[in-house]
């Protein structure tokens, strides 16, 4: 039974707007900035220009066959520039794709991505830029999170990136799930190892990229398609026939700033079980079984349980997602049985809890319960981990069981460090994740679920509270298939992933997947338990000896690594008397043999003509949209903070940005993120060859006074301890006369301006930094390395 349609081409090209996307800026402000229609830039509603985006358009075109989707994804960066650029854009693919494909097209030719170890990748990109010619380098910092680095794009030149990957779609209670992710939301970064890698600049309040995004959907149902829908963008629908249909975005100039997702139901009540093979000499057979569980009368669970309400209330919950989680609380809370313990914690930067331990379920505690959730406001970091922390490391009551409800968006950095804990931790608890968000991090929801041996929902923003609460409290009454387990007659079978079969909690599919030598007939038996009884259910399957979906072993190759890397995070419990596991060397010697995309292995394509004599060229960081639903009374920058927060209080944390900042600061103005900052210069970039493009937010003049407190504000880390002359890059809020006579003034030599990044760079002794920084209009002193 074939899930994945195979392509006529797999790479054919999709068709794409042959203008770039306007901003929101006035005909009148255009002709006054000289710019003209086509060019993008990131413009405020004055009209005046903060910095050019590269990204002129994302095309997006899945093909839905069964469970699978194939999905092309083409990225057009053009140069509106006078000089040549490097454009540098992170943005998020699902946490669950295969990529295996990347291209780039410039002009007529087109260069075929090859996968290399992330190193190897980037040295020979870097070499490729340095020489002037036009390369791609796609990275993955995160499993949901990307880099897409371009080099030397030329001026007026358009450079295509094609991204392909796979992916079994998610399937519940008879309905369907596509989503695409379109934006990386800000993460609190307080604990990320890698804070410059998933903190894109975000656009200031009231402008927008410029950017635009087409998204095409073609569904082949395999049975009649009964209902369709799209939750939180306006989509039309061609029905070709009762089985099939087109799915495109309504809007031309759709922001990306939300997920897409399609969800869809077909005639059949239940679908049928997929089995689907791939055999070559070289690498031998590999095969994907879907199953779906057994439909039973569910027993009920009346074992007492100790409750643990954990609910996020950092920054980026303000508004209307605050209040979302809230009435998910609400309607969890009044799931409690007599019987029941139960505690609410909320957490931002720190964590605070209704009692000191779980109290019985009674009418008096329930209506405190309330007042408390009802109290909560959202400010602070997103301190996940110490959350998690809290609901895990109390005493357990071994009379019941404990069950941990997790609201969150997950904008975080240190997802690795979560999942180890959770791991190490957990014992005998469930842990249920909520996202709360139309744009959340699916990637750490999904997996601290797993981790936790319960289930994940999302609650976007546009639906009730009630489905998700409703099902939470079916699947608690007890999991629908427990305790699984594999054995397997007649033929050889190695590599199957999962090692440990989660428990179903509700109608989903059981995905095993996994390698067999030789073709042949066998038997493959799952067993469990149902209600508490045993259960099992033999299938009589063929292996086939067919080429079949070259997919299949893509997929097999994506959870493998999946699987190593959860492995991985019980390492740190090995005692030291134990040989550890090179888990990283075995995910990158899959990801090489079947040219999938890790954190440790990249894509990279070189045109071979150099284009750009001398390799002289400014980098340019493309902006996001700020997240759907995330408020901009938020600060993006280090420590995190809410505007809401008055003058005097301490904010301490971080949430998303990369600026250097100091615990203890007294008020962070509005917009002051990682995009008020730029990224630390690679180590390549000579003084003279990179300008860092950073869209600089304008501050009120006693928020500057605030913000030169402390010269560790203003000074990058990567200054401190330099002694004699250093080439430095001077961020300021104005390049007035006056302002340009001051640094002279106090020693600094300029030797260039850039009027949009409102920066000089030169050279000065080390002994002035501090002058330097205590100057009103000084925002920011970077080194060129």
């Amino acid at each position: 039974m074939r899930y994945l349609r195979k392509q006529d081409s797999l790479w054919r090209l999709l068709p794409l707007l042959a203008a770039f996307a306007l901003l929101t800026s006035p005909v009148q402000a255009q002709r006054r900035l000289g710019t003209t229609p086509g060019q993008l830039s990131i413009l405020d509603k004055a009209g005046n220009i903060h910095a050019i985006c590269p990204l002129k358009h994302t095309s997006v075109n899945a093909d839905i066959a069964g469970f699978g989707a194939r999905v092309n994804v083409i990225q057009t960066f053009g140069n509106p520039s006078t000089q040549p650029i490097e454009a540098i854009y992170t943005f998020p693919l699902p946490h669950d794709a295969a990529v295996d494909h990347m291209r780039i097209k410039v002009g007529t030719r087109t260069i075929e991505g090859v996968i290399k170890r992330r190193e190897e990748a980037r040295r020979i990109y870097e070499a490729a830029r340095n020489a002037g010619q036009t390369a791609g380098l796609l990275d993955q910092e995160r499993p949901n999170i990307f880099t897409q680095s371009v080099s030397n794009i030329m001026p007026g030149q358009t450079v295509q990136v094609e991204i392909s990957y796979v992916q079994i779609l998610k399937y519940e209670a008879g309905q369907f799930e596509f989503s695409y992710p379109m934006v990386v939301g800000p993460r609190y970064l307080g604990n990320a190892a890698d804070p410059a890698k998933i903190a894109p600049p975000i656009t200031p309040q009231g402008t927008r990229t410029g950017t635009s995004i087409d998204l095409n959907v073609k569904l082949s149902a395999g049975s009649p398609i009964n209902s369709l829908s799209s939750v939180l963008h306006e989509v039309r629908v061609n029905r070709d026939d009762e089985s099939h249909a087109t799915i495109s975005l309504r809007k031309k100039d759709e922001i990306p700033n939300r997920d897409f997702i399609l969800r869809y139901q077909t005639a059949t009540d239940r679908v049928q079980s997929a089995f689907v093979t791939s055999y070559d000499g070289k690498n031998g057979g590999f095969f994907d079984l879907i199953l779906l569980p057994p439909k039973q009368p569910r027993a009920q669970d009346v074992s007492p349980r100790e409750m643990f309400f954990v609910m996020d209330q950092s920054g980026s919950q303000d508004g209307f997602p605050i209040q979302k989680s809230k009435e998910l609380t609400f309607k969890l809370l009044k799931s409690l049985r007599s019987g029941d313990t139960f505690n609410v914690f909320g957490f931002n930067t720190e964590v605070r809890s209704l009692w000191k331990s779980a109290r019985p379920f009674t009418p008096e505690n329930l209506a405190q319960a309330h007042r408390f959730v009802d109290s909560m406001s959202a400010n602070g970091g997103t301190n996940i981990l110490e959350g998690i922390r809290a609901a895990l490391s109390v005493r357990k009551d071994p009379s019941r069981l404990r069950v941990v409800l997790l609201n969150t968006d997950g904008y975080v950095g240190d997802e690795t460090n979560i999942l180890q804990e959770i791991r190490r931790d957990r014992d005998q608890a469930r842990i249920f994740t909520f996202g709360i968000g139309s744009s959340v991090n699916r990637y750490l929801i999904d997996a601290m679920s797993l981790e936790g041996k319960g289930d994940s929902e999302i609650v976007t923003l546009a639906e009730s509270a009630d489905p998700a609460a409703n099902r939470f409290v079916q699947r608690l009454r007890s999991p629908v298939l427990t305790d699984i387990r594999t054995a397997v007659q007649g033929i050889e079978l190695s590599d199957i992933v999962p090692q440990q079969i989660p428990d179903v909690f509700s109608d989903r599919p059981i995905v095993v997947q996994g390698r067999y030598a030789n073709p042949g007939h066998g038997k493959l038996t799952l067993s469990g338990r149902v209600g508490g009884k045993p259960w099992s259910q033999s299938l009589d399957l063929n292996f086939s000896p067919d080429r079949g979906e070259a997919c299949v072993a893509t997929l097999w190759a994506r959870k493998m690594v999946d699987e190593l890397k959860g492995r991985s995070y019980e390492q740190q419990f090995v005692s030291d008397a134990a040989k550890p596991l090179d888990y990283q060397a075995k995910i990158v010697s899959v990801a090489l043999q079947f040219g999938i995309l890790t954190e440790w292995t990249s894509f990279v394509a070189v045109e071979p003509r150099v284009v750009n004599i001398g390799g002289v060229s400014r980098t340019v960081h493309v902006p996001v949209e700020m997240a759907d639903g995330v408020s901009y009374d938020i600060t993006v920058g280090e420590p995190f903070r809410s505007r809401k927060q008055q003058v005097g209080e301490i904010g301490v944390g971080g949430f998303a940005g990369g600026g250097a900042a100091s615990a203890g600061r007294a008020s962070i103005p509005q917009n002051l993120s990682s995009m008020a900052y730029p990224k630390p210069v690679s180590s390549h970039q000579s003084y003279n060859k990179t300008k860092v493009v950073r869209s600089l937010g304008l501050l009120s003049s006693q928020d500057k006074d605030e913000a030169k407190t402390h010269l560790a504000e203003v000074l990058d880390k990567r200054l401190e301890g330099h002694k004699g002359r250093v080439e430095v890059i001077v961020f300021l809020s104005n390049l007035k006369a006056e302002t340009i006579a001051k640094l002279k003034k106090l020693g600094l030599r300029i030797s260039d301006t850039d009027k949009h990044l409102k920066a000089v760079f030169g050279t000065c002794d080390a002994a002035i930094f501090k002058k330097l920084a205590e100057l009103v209009e000084v925002e920011k002193i970077s080194p060129i390395e």
